[in-house]
């Protein structure tokens, strides 16, 4: 009672005594494959950008702080054409120095701060946007390469219970060997056909072997190390969901027309103010201080363009015309993904549905032709060669039966795969 107490206890707290292995279902593969992409880093980087500009868009508003320097040299200056015995007209050098600081506040720039800021803005959801489209990608290859492998796993299965059925086949004829009843050749041909089935299951475990290395890459494992769930084929329809394209051609509608809004700014005029001090020799300001004199400006200045010839209305034309070249897209995209979803709902609803169940009535076919062909065998009515003929068209029936059921579940699981998040 006490060893049954211990070994509850250890199954309570270790529930990988239950589970050597780790199972992973197609649905699990893709979480992990978008989780475990290099390409979510994008996204971080887009904040970083985005909080750096946004920054420099606030610093704009401060004051502007230029210090400036001149040397030259120059071959003539200005001076008067007279002589003054009552005064000396003092002579302009012909080489001058000033040291200025220059300093200029914006008043106004027509609003350009908040197109800007919302520029910014956009430019960061759009880089989200596309690496939401680039991983949504990953969801179509993840779920074909886990069903490439997801049927070699279960064709190993199969083909290792035909091998079992071929060594209880094995002793059954070393049996009758034994009492003289069977010929040599019998057991030899059962051997060979136990080896062609090893060689196919060493063929498909190296290929699977492969396929799951990819797959381990994708979803971030170090070692394939797990095992594939099969799936299990429903007819509960898709919630649908929109495919983070249609978001990508939302914000990139969305900077277009901010970039047409913002270009009645370019009639806006701008206002700052302006302020320039300094040392100067001469003073910049009055020539006949031709000494190190310091000098002071203070002033408003404005800018406006109100002709601009046309280029606005044509720039608000591009701007359109590149809008409606973002609806081709989408429209070619929601075409693309619709013939694709039609194929694979009549793949589902239709064609695998029907072969299955042509690949049951022939399994059920084939199980009764091996009934009927072992007691033949027995009998000495059938040759080995005959009853291992059929024996390999039941196994290949069974591997028919299997491709086809993952065919029609990865049929489905592609649609949920192009059209649905799981969350």
């Amino acid at each position: 009672m006490r060893i049954y107490s211990l070994l509850l206890v250890l199954i309570l707290f270790r529930p990988e005594l239950i589970q050597a292995n780790d199972t992973l279902s197609v649905r699990q593969c893709r979480l992990l494959a978008l989780q475990n992409s290099p390409l979510q880093q994008k996204k971080l980087y887009a904040e970083s950008v985005y909080a750096l500009q946004t920054r420099n868009i606030q610093s704009s508003n401060l004051p502007r702080i230029q210090v400036g320097g001149q040397a030259t040299w120059q071959s003539d200056v200005f001076g008067l054409p007279i002589n003054s015995p009552l005064f000396e007209i003092p002579v302009v050098p012909k080489d001058q120095y000033k040291l200025s600081v220059d300093a200029a506040q914006r008043i106004w720039d027509g609003g350009s701060d908040r197109y800007l800021r919302r520029q910014r803005e956009l430019e960061r959801d759009l880089t989200a946007a596309q690496v939401d489209v680039d991983v949504f990608q990953l969801r179509e290859v993840v779920t074909d390469l886990y069903f490439k492998a997801l049927l070699l796993q279960e064709s190993n299965v199969i083909l290792n219970t035909s091998k079992e059925d071929l060594n209880n086949r094995l002793k059954q004829a070393e049996a009758a060997i034994a009492q003289g009843v069977s010929l040599r050749s019998n057991a030899d041909q059962i051997k060979i056909q136990i080896l062609k089935t090893e060689q196919q299951i060493v063929g498909i475990q190296s290929d699977m072997s492969a396929l799951k290395a990819m797959l381990a890459q994708w979803i971030g494992r170090e070692k394939p190390d797990f095992e594939l769930l099969a799936p299990v084929a429903n007819s509960a329809p898709l919630q649908g969901e929109k495919r983070p394209e249609y978001q990508l051609f939302a914000l990139q509608q969305q900077s277009f027309q901010l970039q047409k809004d913002r270009l009645h700014l370019l009639k806006q005029p701008r206002i700052e103010a302006f302020a320039q001090g300094g040392l100067g020799r001469p003073n910049p300001f009055n020539f006949f201080e031709t000494d190190f004199e310091p000098f002071l400006l203070l002033g408003l200045r404005a800018s406006w363009t109100p002709f601009d010839w046309g280029n606005q209305r044509r720039d608000a034309e591009v701007l359109a015309i590149q809008m409606k070249n973002i609806d081709a897209q989408r429209l070619a995209f929601e075409q693309r993904l619709q013939a694709n979803n039609l194929k694979d709902e009549r793949d589902f609803n239709e064609k695998y549905k029907q072969q299955l169940d042509i690949d049951d009535s022939m399994v059920r076919l084939q199980e009764d032709i091996i009934r009927r062909a072992d007691a033949q065998v027995q009998n000495g009515v059938m040759t080995m060669t005959d009853y291992l003929s059929q024996l390999n068209i039941l196994t290949q029936t069974r591997l028919n039966q299997k491709t086809h059921a993952l065919q029609m579940v990865q049929a489905q699981e592609m649609l949920v795969a192009r059209n649905r998040s799981e969350k």
